[in-house]
């Protein structure tokens, strides 16, 4: 997979989450230009993902925004194609993996209590806003790498 690096997508999630906006309505917003639906839309159907899923910290919301929009860029909607559905469920388990790859964790309980610490000194490569949100490494990440991987595969 191509390596994350901080692009358009990844500013503009970084300022959708700066702004207020959960984690998961961050990163899949940002990806509203592929998408072709109403960024309203998008927004009220990640609202409930922020938090790890409903505030539960469960599955860290950025990774639920990022396989949304994986989802609905490149999701299947016949249930008869089953090597569509193989083929996402493959792309999103490597991208959730390249997220644990990077911190660790996928659960929002974790990142939050083991993983934000180590950027309070020293902010993540792919963050370079003077202020930030303890989960802004997060946010990037899971855009960067989306991104990457759509950029991989437009190239193929």
């Amino acid at each position: 997979m191509a390596e994350a690096v901080r692009t358009e997508r990844v500013a503009r999630a970084i300022e959708l989450h700066l702004s207020g906006y959960n984690c998961a309505q961050a990163v899949l917003c940002s990806f509203s230009d592929l998408i072709g639906l109403d960024e309203s839309v998008l927004l009220k159907v990640s609202s409930d993902f922020g938090g790890g899923v409903s505030g539960t910290h469960g599955q860290c919301g950025a990774i639920s925004g990022m396989l949304m929009a994986l989802g609905l860029i490149r999701g299947y909607d016949n249930v008869d194609d089953l090597s569509h559905k193989q083929r996402l469920y493959a792309e999103g388990a490597m991208l959730i993996n390249a997220f644990k790859a990077e911190f660790g964790t996928a659960n929002c309980a974790e990142l939050k209590t083991q993983v934000v610490p180590r950027y309070e000194q020293t902010s993540h490569p792919l963050v370079t806003e003077e202020f930030t949100k303890p989960c802004s490494p997060f946010v990037a990440y899971a855009a960067a790498l989306l991104d990457a991987y759509l950029a991989e595969v437009r190239a193929q």
